[in-house]
């Protein structure tokens, strides 16, 4: 789609590149690490997903779990992948189907901040950093 953020994805973004997906760092990460598995094709839910592009993906999210646990030294990974058609249209909310990957620790504060707090952009010295580590 011509006005879709993740069909149109950078080459300088992508951390890892397959057949059918790419890996990228999270716009607005909720920890350090926090990378995203996009499909190429343009899809809204998963039930849309062909079965052996859907297998890719999976195999790319064990790659960088694997990645994310050993590079990062994370005591955890979350996993996640939102389909919410009954939320209006946000800065947030998007219409390409993308699987959330969070690195986590047992003290951190992902899920402990209070009300809808915005989380600040990643940087691209961030962004750099992430990519040549998990690259």
């Amino acid at each position: 789609m011509k006005d879709c953020v993740f069909c149109n994805i950078g080459k300088e973004e992508i951390i890892i590149k397959t057949k059918y997906c790419v890996v990228i760092p999270d716009k607005y990460p909720v920890s350090k690490g926090h990378v995203l598995v996009v499909p190429k094709k343009h899809y809204k839910k998963i039930t849309q997903i062909p079965d052996k592009e859907l297998f890719d993906i999976i195999k790319t999210i064990k790659l960088m779990e694997k990645r994310m646990l050993k590079k990062l030294k994370s005591e955890g990974i979350d996993l996640r992948q939102n389909y919410r058609p009954f939320i209006p249209e946000s800065r947030l909310r998007k219409e390409h189907i993308h699987f959330h990957l969070i690195p986590r620790s047992f003290n951190d504060l992902v899920y402990k901040k209070k009300g809808n707090v915005e989380r600040k952009e990643i940087s691209e010295k961030e962004k750099k950093w992430l990519i040549g580590l998990l690259g």
